[in-house]
C-alpha cells in the first residue's frame, strides 16, 4: 500500500505580520490538511503571524537580499527552481518578484490581492498597474472584495479574477454574556499602522465623554497614538492592549466594536465583531458597508472625519436598547454568508485547479 506524497505549497508575502491576509492563510493551511506542508517567506522578514500556526508543517524561509526587481526576481528564481513546489501562492504588490518568477519556471501559481496602502487608495501608481497588467494577465488571481474585483478587472485587464469573501470561524467567535456590562464602550482590532486610521478613533473618542475605548493590536505608530491620547486628554480612557493570538478573548471585552481604517476590502475584524454578536461602527471603506446587514447602515460614516465619527459613537451609545437586536443581526448576517469553511473551500478550489493545470 502506497502513501501519498505530501505536497509543498509556497508562501511569498510581503510581510507575514499578525493581519487578515495573514490569519485567513493560516486557516487555509488548517484547511487544507496534513497532507501539505507549508513553506513561508516574507519579504520584509517579518512572520509574526507564524505564531497562529501551532501544530502545522510550516517553515519560515528568509527573504533573498532586496536588488532591483530583475535582481530579486533572479534570486527568487533560483530558490524556486530549487525548491520545486507543487504550488506557489503569492500576496500582493510586495510579491510582484515572486509571480514573475513562478511565471518563468511554469510553476502552478495563485496570486492574491487584499488592498493598498493609503498612498494608492484613490489612484494606483502606473509603473504597478503596468507590471500587474502584464505579470498577471493569465494567473488566477483572488480577490476578496467588489472594488477590487473592478479594479482588477478595469484597471489591470485581468481575466482570471474571482471575487471570493473572506470567511469567519463561528464557533470561535460566538456571542457571549457580558456579565455587569462590557468593560469597554468601544472597542477595535487592528495593526497600528497609518491604514488602520486610530488617529481619526482617538480625536472622536474625545467628543464622546466618558466613553472608553480598548485598542488590541501593536505596530509602528504605538507611541505616537499613545502620545496624542495624552495630548487629547483621553489616555485614561483608552487601553493599547497590544498584540495577542486570541481576538476572541477581546471582543468579550468590548460592548461595540469600530472600524476606523481609511482603506479596507473586506476586512477579518469586522467578521468577527459580527460573529462575536457586536453591534458596529464603521467607516465606509471597501465592501464593509455591503456585508453589514441594513441594521448596521445609519452606523456607517465615511472615512477620515473624526466628528462624524464622534456623532455615529454617541448615537451608538444612545441607542443601546438596540444593541441586541443589532448584534443579532450582524450575527445573522455571518452566519448566512461568510461561514468559514464554505469560504475556504472556495479558495482551496482555485489552488486545486491551478495545480491540475500543470
Amino acid at each position: 500500500m502506497t502513501t501519498a506524497r505530501q505536497q509543498r505549497w509556497v508562501h511569498v508575502f510581503a510581510t507575514f505580520g499578525k493581519g487578515g491576509p495573514q490569519v485567513r492563510a493560516v486557516q487555509l493551511m488548517q484547511r487544507a490538511g496534513p497532507g501539505v506542508a507549508h513553506v513561508v517567506m516574507a519579504m520584509d522578514g517579518s512572520t509574526g503571524a507564524v505564531e497562529l500556526a501551532n501544530g502545522l508543517a510550516v517553515q519560515v524561509v528568509a527573504p533573498p537580499p532586496r536588488g532591483g526587481l530583475w535582481a530579486t526576481m533572479r534570486r527568487q528564481r533560483g530558490w524556486l527552481r530549487a525548491l520545486d513546489p507543487d504550488l506557489v501562492l503569492t500576496y500582493n504588490w510586495g510579491a510582484i518578484e515572486s509571480v514573475w518568477a513562478a511565471r518563468s519556471l511554469r510553476l502552478p501559481l495563485v496570486h492574491h490581492e487584499d488592498g493598498f496602502l493609503p498612498d494608492e487608495v484613490a489612484v494606483r501608481h502606473r509603473r504597478r498597474n503596468w507590471l500587474r497588467r502584464w505579470l498577471l494577465r493569465a494567473v488566477p488571481v483572488v480577490v476578496p472584495s467588489t472594488g477590487l474585483l473592478a479594479i482588477a478587472r478595469h484597471e489591470w485587464g485581468m481575466r482570471h479574477v474571482q471575487h471570493l469573501p473572506n470567511g469567519v470561524d463561528l464557533v470561535r467567535f460566538a456571542p457571549a454574556e457580558r456579565a455587569n456590562g462590557a468593560e469597554f464602550a468601544f472597542g477595535t482590532v487592528g495593526g497600528l499602522r497609518p491604514e488602520k486610521d486610530h488617529a481619526t478613533l482617538l480625536r472622536a473618542l474625545a467628543q464622546v465623554p466618558a466613553a472608553r475605548l480598548l485598542i488590541v493590536g501593536d505596530g509602528p505608530l504605538r507611541a505616537t497614538l499613545q502620545a496624542l491620547a495624552s495630548e487629547l486628554g483621553i489616555a485614561d480612557r483608552v487601553e493599547f492592549a497590544g498584540a495577542t493570538n486570541d481576538t476572541a478573548a477581546q471582543y468579550r471585552r468590548m460592548a461595540a466594536f469600530v472600524l476606523s481604517s481609511c482603506t479596507e476590502q473586506m476586512p477579518l475584524v469586522l467578521l468577527e465583531a459580527m460573529a462575536a454578536g457586536l453591534p458596529v461602527v464603521a467607516t465606509d471603506v471597501g465592501d464593509v458597508a455591503a456585508v453589514l446587514p441594513a441594521s448596521a447602515r445609519p452606523f456607517v460614516v465615511p472615512p477620515g472625519r473624526p466628528d462624524d465619527l464622534a456623532r455615529s459613537l454617541a448615537q451608538m451609545l444612545a441607542a443601546s436598547a438596540q444593541w441586541g437586536q443589532l448584534a443579532g443581526d450582524n450575527r445573522q448576517r455571518v452566519e448566512e454568508r461568510y461561514a468559514a469553511g464554505a469560504c475556504l473551500d472556495r479558495f482551496l478550489a482555485v489552488y486545486r485547479a491551478a495545480m491540475e493545470r500543470r
